[in-house]
């Protein structure tokens, strides 16, 4: 079966309206939903299982491409659930779907391999339009400032990789204690790092860092 979806995300009435769209309108078929991502991670785990034992089922398909949320049940971050199934399985392909459109988070996509981006707020035309991209074997992030997105790539190729991820955090905004404990570094080192891209940035201070790129 081509076109298989699994989909996760803690909103029921979404998910439900989103898998149901889906199989209305197109021909992608929604094999799975799940409210985080052990439950997603589990199922992956028992199909590829029955898969390598040669158990023919068509319950038992591994999706093509999965839409993950960035925030799903009891605080679990999307992100988190993408570095598991880039490790695990990296065939199968990520967009992930979000009320969150800031840079700070399609940074961090982009960083992390994701093949799609896109706000749950976009028309359901075009998130099939970024669906079968992804599906095609390209990649597609909703559009957003394109001056923007020219000063940030002036900016990222000279910031080290933890400058780079304190910086998407920042424009996430995470506060220095989160991204601390987030990153296991000290609250000084994080005051250095957001200083240095405050005046990198050309900014006089954090607020104005974040509504630049927001």
């Amino acid at each position: 079966m081509k076109n298989t979806l699994f989909i996760v995300d803690d909103h029921s009435m979404l998910k439900n309206g989103l898998k149901n769209y889906l199989e209305t309108n197109t021909d992608y078929v929604v094999t799975g939903t799940f409210a985080d991502g052990t439950e997603c991670l589990a199922e992956l785990q028992k199909r590829l299982l029955k898969k390598a034992a040669g158990i023919e089922d068509p319950a038992n398909i591994i999706p093509d491409m999965i839409i993950v949320d960035i925030q799903l049940a009891n605080e679990e971050s999307g992100f988190v659930l993408v570095q598991e199934l880039k490790s695990k399985c990296p065939q199968i392909k990520i967009v992930m779907y979000s009320m969150f459109d800031t840079w700070g988070f399609v940074l961090q996509a982009k960083d992390l391999g994701v093949q799609g981006y896109i706000s749950k707020v976009a028309s359901d035309e075009e998130l099939v339009r970024c669906l079968n991209i992804v599906r095609d074997g390209g990649t597609y992030y909703e559009k957003k400032s394109e001056s923007i997105q020219k000063e940030l790539e002036s900016i990222l190729p000279v910031l080290k990789k933890q400058e780079k991820i304190v910086f998407e955090l920042v424009l996430q905004g995470k506060s220095n204690k989160q991204i601390c404990d987030q990153l296991f570094i000290s609250l000084h080192t994080v005051e250095n790092y957001i200083s240095y891209l405050i005046k990198l940035a050309g900014c006089k201070n954090r607020e104005q860092l974040i509504e630049k790129y927001r």
